[in-house]
């Protein structure tokens, strides 16, 4: 009655589906430009939530290799809005395992400007981006 389209839209559809569960729903991972530098964030909670998240931070160069001596910090910060106070924090990140390593403190449901800054000798390079606490 319905004809091969459904077969077909359905098996596009579970195959999707499929594919869409190989990739962890637990985490969120943000890929980014800084410059000529590879920049992947992963945070641990998909979305994240008010109070502490962990993050990682892999930092690649133009032959995708790791990036090791750099210092990285984050600095996370929440939209100015009236009669609130600025929401603005930093911290440096931690070497660990080839990885760098923060915990993020969202102090408030609602959208969180995050700023990812790499110095590698005398050059800086940034890699911002969004995400929305719940």
């Amino acid at each position: 009655m319905f004809g091969p389209r459904l077969g077909i839209a359905l098996s596009a559809g579970l195959s999707i589906c499929l594919l869409a569960g190989a990739v962890r729903a637990d985490q969120l991972e943000i890929r980014k430009k800084a410059g000529e530098l590879t920049v992947d964030v992963r945070l641990e909670k998909n979305p994240p939530q008010v109070g502490k998240n962990e993050m990682e931070i892999e930092v690649r160069d133009a032959a995708e290799a790791a990036v090791p001596g750099a210092k990285v910090t984050v600095q996370y910060y929440m939209p100015p809005m009236p009669r609130m106070a600025p929401m603005n924090y930093k911290q440096e990140m931690k070497l660990k395992k080839g990885r760098y390593t923060a915990t993020l403190n969202l102090i408030m449901a609602g959208p969180w400007i995050i700023v990812v800054r790499v110095l590698q000798g005398e050059q800086a390079r940034t890699a911002k981006f969004s995400i929305d606490a719940r």
